[in-house]
């Protein structure tokens, strides 16, 4: 659980379900108050709900808790979602090209095939080493075994435009464990 002094990660507490049912209802308050007043917190709400109808879109395509297929993706596009999508090759180092403002989704492909593997894990981390951020049993293509990253806009802003990141793509075979590639991404320019 956060601080309240993190509006993003106070709303994260909110949406995921970590707030008691009295700090909710605070919660809700807050919210309503900031958007009657214009206040900066009003933005969080349009955020919320941006992020909400959203994840509608990206359920309606088959989710993507896990990463996704090049299907789903085609998906989001035909559902009207303005999609911004990077293949970012088979590994070493990439500048995250910059997308549109009126963006909703960036997809990410890695370029690798990960059919022979019984589990997948993408593992980011920063340049000195620091964890990021784990994915678990990442979901290839079946027909390329490509992973496909989806993020919603605004996760993908916090996530891309941080600073560099090293994300290792490990699979594992039984108990042994090897890394398939390996992506040094810079965020995107200007």
């Amino acid at each position: 659980m956060t601080t309240a002094t993190d509006p993003l990660g106070r709303l994260d507490d909110y949406l995921s379900g970590h707030l008691g049912q009295a700090e909710a209802a605070a919660y809700e308050d807050d919210l309503f108050a900031a958007a009657a007043a214009g206040a900066p917190e009003s933005a969080l709400v349009d955020f919320a709900d941006r992020l909400a109808r959203m994840s509608a879109a990206l359920a309606a395509a088959g989710g993507f808790a896990g990463g996704g297929t090049r299907a789903q993706v085609d998906e989001l596009g035909a559902a009207g979602l303005r999609v911004h999508y990077v293949d970012l090759g088979a590994g070493g180092t990439v500048q995250f090209p910059p997308w549109q403002a009126d963006t909703q989704v960036v997809v990410t492909r890695l370029g690798i095939d990960v059919r022979g593997y019984d589990t997948v894990d993408v593992e980011v981390e920063t340049p000195a080493g620091q964890p990021v951020k784990t994915f678990r049993d990442v979901v290839c293509d079946p027909s390329d075994g490509a992973l496909y990253a989806v993020c919603q806009e605004p996760l993908a802003r916090l996530a891309f435009q941080r600073g560099r990141t090293i994300s290792r793509v490990i699979g594992s075979r039984g108990a042994q464990r090897e890394t398939v590639a390996v992506f040094e991404i810079l965020p995107p320019a200007g």
